[in-house]
């Protein structure tokens, strides 16, 4: 049975590139790697492809990214990936009220304490209610009007929770908060759920070739 597996403590993502789609599900055959590749994702109706660098690591933080790559055996597992999006609306244009110390710093419990590590709550935008409910396979969504939830445009992308993986992104504003997206909702949204600006995706490696990663070893000899 396929395993989901979380993303590795600490592993941030440089950038992310798409390699293909938007496409239907089976329209082509996946392609081997030429070099690169670490993920790609998929929907049950479409799907897209990306290559992800991540930074320079070694020590236990390259075993974490080894045994992770090893653990998605080429594409039998999944894992977990918070949407690396730095071009998504600021704080601001979300509508969050932070102060720049805030956004810096993050925030303490209500009792004024950070978490025991010292480290305090980091901020993030605000989430909207879904205004009206949708079938899966829909490519038409409405939300709510606080915050960002009537000020998304093409290019800005979303995902839903709980329990709902995967990130969509607006193709078109209808008006009046309703968006058409892509690719098509993968699970059904209710008005009990809500939209977020931070998705949470399960991707798989593209093939067994879909990972390039190299271990750099230097031996020093010692004179006497």
């Amino acid at each position: 049975m396929a395993r989901l597996l979380n993303w590795p403590s600490g592993l941030g993502i440089i950038s992310r590139r798409p390699l293909a789609g938007p496409r239907s599900k089976g329209a082509t055959g996946r392609q081997e790697s030429t070099g690169g590749r670490f993920q790609s994702v998929a929907s049950a109706f479409g799907y897209w492809k990306y290559e992800f660098v991540l930074p320079p690591a070694r020590g236990r933080l390259y075993r974490r990214i080894e045994g992770l790559v090893m653990a998605l055996h080429g594409g039998a597992n999944a894992v977990r990936v918070s949407w690396p999006a730095p071009d998504s609306l600021t704080l601001q244009e979300a509508g969050a009220n932070f102060t720049p110390l805030q956004e810096r710093v993050g925030m303490p419990w209500s009792n004024g304490q950070p978490w025991a590590n010292g480290i305090n709550w980091g901020v993030s935008p605000p989430n909207v209610a879904v205004a009206g409910g949708a079938a899966r396979d829909t490519t038409v969504i409405k939300l709510g009007s606080a915050f960002w939830g009537h000020g998304l445009d093409y290019g800005d992308e979303i995902g839903f929770f709980p329990l709902h993986f995967g990130k969509y992104m607006i193709t078109e504003a209808l008006g009046s908060g309703e968006y058409r997206i892509w690719p098509p909702l993968r699970k059904a949204i209710t008005a009990d759920d809500f939209a977020t600006l931070m998705p949470v995706l399960v991707m798989t490696l593209d093939n067994e070739s879909g990972a390039d990663l190299a271990a750099a070893l230097m031996w020093v000899r010692k004179a006497h």
